[in-house]
């Protein structure tokens, strides 16, 4: 009698360590990924929904979708380790890093290319044609302090010819790349600053006869996936491979649709110091 209760007590506890080493596993598994809000409209973040899942499947490791209210949020959610893996816009890639010592996995690719560049548009009859003209003029920018082409690329390029946003135009926060656009184009501001590739959408073409690009920025690398420092070589190389395999198959391909998203590649901290050499005239990203 003593052996067969001796041996159910065995059992019970091969049992409770079985059961509590696959809870750890699924924990270890288990990683949360973090996209801001803030200027992405809800059908931009329902989006992101398809692309977590399929790269769960591929990659065999539970993601889970964390929204934040901005890149503020997502920094000190990682810096918190809330989040594992964040969708960072160049410039706060850069400032993740720089706090975090975050690790860049890919690059998303929209119409056909890792990079884009910030635009200055104005309409096409106006008289503006260079950065000097703005002085004094109605400007739109997406907004403050929380966009790289939308607000901190534009200011240190005029900060460059003597033109303080803040003392020199008179700026207006229109939220949206979109909305700079058609501000534009309905004549509502002087001129703006717009990610030229939302040119490329079928949607926005229509306003390509109203307005002129007369200046831009050098070619930025677009926004990066990164992971907290701590994440397991395995983990990081499973995710890798997972979002880089999406543009292989049509299922990959499916996902990535409602973000417009060709797919991914290989990110590296040395391609944002473009970005770097821009931001050198701020003091801090804040």
């Amino acid at each position: 009698m003593q052996n067969k209760n001796l041996i159910i007590n065995i059992l019970i506890l091969i049992f409770l360590f079985s059961l509590l080493f696959h809870q750890n596993v699924f924990a270890e598994d288990s990683l949360r990924f973090g996209v801001p809000a803030k200027r992405v409209a809800l059908s931009k973040l329902e989006s992101w929904q398809p692309v977590i899942d399929e790269v769960s499947k591929r990659s065999g490791l539970e993601i889970e979708l964390v929204i934040t209210k901005d890149h503020y949020e997502l920094i000190e959610k990682m810096k918190n380790e809330e989040i594992d893996l964040a969708y960072y816009s160049p410039v706060f890639y850069v400032k993740a890093h720089q706090e975090l010592d975050c690790i860049p996995l890919v690059l998303r690719v929209m119409y056909g290319t890792p990079y884009y560049r910030a635009g200055f548009i104005t309409q096409k009859d106006s008289d503006i044609n260079k950065l000097e003209d703005l002085r004094d003029k109605n400007f739109a920018l997406t907004s403050k302090r929380d966009s790289t082409s939308g607000y901190y690329i534009p200011i240190d390029m005029l900060r460059d010819i003597d033109i303080d946003h803040q003392e020199d135009l008179n700026i207006i926060y229109t939220g949206k790349h979109e909305n700079v656009l058609r501000s534009v184009s309905y004549g509502l501001v002087d001129a703006g600053v717009i990610k030229l590739f939302i040119l490329e959408d079928p949607i926005n073409q229509k306003y390509l006869s109203d307005i002129k690009i007369f200046a831009h920025s050098l070619y930025l690398p677009a926004s990066s996936i990164a992971a907290r420092k701590g994440l397991s070589l395995n983990e990081m190389d499973k995710i890798t491979t997972a979002f880089l395999s999406l543009n292989t198959d049509s299922a990959g391909r499916q996902a990535m649709s409602g973000l417009d998203f060709d797919g991914f590649v290989l990110s590296d901290d040395k391609l944002y110091d473009i970005v770097r050499d821009y931001m050198s005239s701020f003091d801090l990203i804040d």
